[in-house]
């Protein structure tokens, strides 16, 4: 099999290198970019491409003979930007699935166990039992029932929690109990003992979760969002914790990242921020990917991931 030379643009590139190596030997050719500076300075006509969207933008800014990009990120909105569409675009689609339920069960449970008041008592020095609450019986409303949305409802309903999902055209599908659509938003998040947002950076999901949305939700929810920071009013979201019309926020992704000193999110109560590390691009995961699609490039077949580039995702 003829391999074609390979582009290489992420901070973590020689690992990436390592493990391609180790599975392919010296037969194929690549150059490997570190910071998106090297990413300018060191591409070479290479017609595949493997890194990160914000890296790999750069190069696509002017006309390049770039026939196939494969993203490291589950999101690709630095590309979809970007004019030039005259490529095959793959995200990480399948790669996160499982780091993201275990990331959103996780806080569920801290949640329903009380994990933070408890050891508020422990540090106060304070023997005061407190009931728990339980995840069996409640319900989970997921916006986004992708593969990522998926797989974390699939892992939901094992535990007991009736599973919602939400998309734009309401859609019905496998594993969601029911499936709603824009017009039926305000119902959707009513039902939602748990709300969680994995949905792309589009115009027609930002500031989905604002002022007149989480009033929607029961005092007594938590929301966590893991996909994108657009899809939320950070200053409502501050507004609605600090008033105690909402129990508490998880927030992975925020619209600016790294998050501004200056937000008030810092010191909203009972609200837990995580940097954007739900789910990290581990070269590993990345490489069985990016070897299976280039082997169906190499043989002309169909690539897993493609990217709609009109639909952003």
């Amino acid at each position: 099999m003829k391999f074609p030379e390979i582009f290489i643009a992420t901070p973590d590139s020689k690992d990436y290198l390592v493990l391609i190596r180790k599975l392919l030997g010296s037969q194929v050719k690549v150059t490997l970019a570190s910071s998106l500076q090297e990413t300018k300075q060191y591409y070479r006509q290479q017609s595949v491409v493997l890194g990160r969207p914000d890296y790999v933008s750069s190069l696509l800014e002017e006309e390049q003979p770039i026939k196939w990009v494969q993203s490291t990120w589950a999101g690709v909105a630095p590309l979809i930007k970007i004019p030039n569409r005259a490529y095959t675009l793959t995200c990480a689609k399948g790669v996160f699935n499982s780091q993201m339920s275990e990331y959103v069960i996780g806080h569920i449970l801290s949640f329903e166990l009380k994990i933070q008041e408890r050891l508020r008592f422990q540090k106060e020095s304070k023997w005061k039992p407190v009931s728990s609450g339980q995840m069996s019986g409640k319900t989970a409303g997921i916006m986004g029932t992708g593969s990522i949305g998926s797989a974390l409802a699939t892992a939901l309903s094992q535990l007991g929690v009736e599973v919602l999902g939400f998309n734009s055209s309401g859609k019905k599908t496998s594993p969601f109990k029911k499936v709603y659509s824009n017009d039926l938003v305000n119902e959707f998040l009513a039902n939602s003992d748990y709300l969680v947002g994995v949905l792309p950076d589009l115009s027609t999901t930002t500031d989905l979760i604002n002022a007149s949305t989480l009033k929607e939700l029961k005092e007594t929810a938590l929301f966590i969002n893991v996909g994108r920071g657009n899809l939320v009013d950070e200053a409502a979201l501050s507004a609605s914790l600090r008033s105690k019309k909402l129990a508490g926020a998880v927030l992975d992704v925020t619209k600016k990242e790294p998050l501004p000193v200056d937000s008030e999110l810092w010191a909203a109560p009972n609200l837990t921020l995580t940097a954007h590390t739900a789910a990290e691009s581990r070269p590993r995961d990345i490489v069985n990917l990016f070897l299976r699609n280039l082997e169906h490039f190499i043989k002309r077949e169909s690539l897993e991931g493609v990217v709609d580039f009109d639909k952003g995702y």
